[in-house]
């Protein structure tokens, strides 16, 4: 009957039977202790919890402390099943909840009072006005290019800002090295006479 994984079988063994089955590996096993367990666990996680938010995660904390309880248990030791895994689940959420309430006194003890961080200035990038002026200068670059470069230096510089060196760039285009050569020393005097 065992066999099957019934859950009415499951329903019948005490607590150290399940634990036993839970050691060879019965996941059925575990449920049934488990769902005995549930309500004690999530009283507990009400108990301990700060706030309602963190009763499922304690709850899980709990799970995780009663699975490690069924295969740690030692039915010699003169407490009950019960017993133990209730120890076992409140010392695990006991600690998780020092855990969480450790990082987030570090989180806070690492954060700047609002008034300090007034004072201290934005990195021009995140600036948004900077970042206006900067599109506007790359327009009017843009344009500028368009209209004062010919087609040879436009094909020349393009290649050229694609990372490429001046034999890839005449190979290219078709040109030979001294023509692309000439054509970014052109490029080079129309930016000087622009800035």
């Amino acid at each position: 009957m065992l066999a099957n994984g019934s859950s009415e079988a499951f329903e019948e063994l005490s607590d150290a039977e399940l634990v036993g089955l839970c050691r060879e590996g019965s996941e059925p096993a575990f449920r049934q202790l488990a769902g005995r367990f549930f309500l004690t666990l999530r009283k507990k996680a009400a108990d301990i919890a700060r706030c309602p938010a963190d009763i499922d995660d304690l709850v899980q904390e709990g799970m995780i402390a009663l699975h490690y309880a069924a295969g740690t248990y030692d039915e010699n030791s003169g407490a009950s099943f019960a017993t133990y895994a209730n120890v076992c689940v409140r010392n695990r959420m006991v600690s998780a909840v020092r855990r969480e309430n450790s990082l987030k006194n570090r989180l806070n003890g690492s954060a700047a009072p609002i008034k300090e961080a007034e004072g201290v200035p934005a990195m021009p990038e995140c600036d948004p006005l900077n970042a206006v002026i900067i599109n506007e200068e790359l327009r009017s670059l843009e344009d500028y290019l368009r209209n004062s470069l010919s087609a040879a230096e436009s094909a020349v510089l393009g290649a050229y800002l694609e990372g490429l060196s001046y034999d890839e760039i005449a190979q290219r285009l078709g040109i030979t090295r001294k023509a692309c050569d000439n054509a970014m020393q052109r490029v080079r005097k129309k930016l000087r006479q622009r800035y």
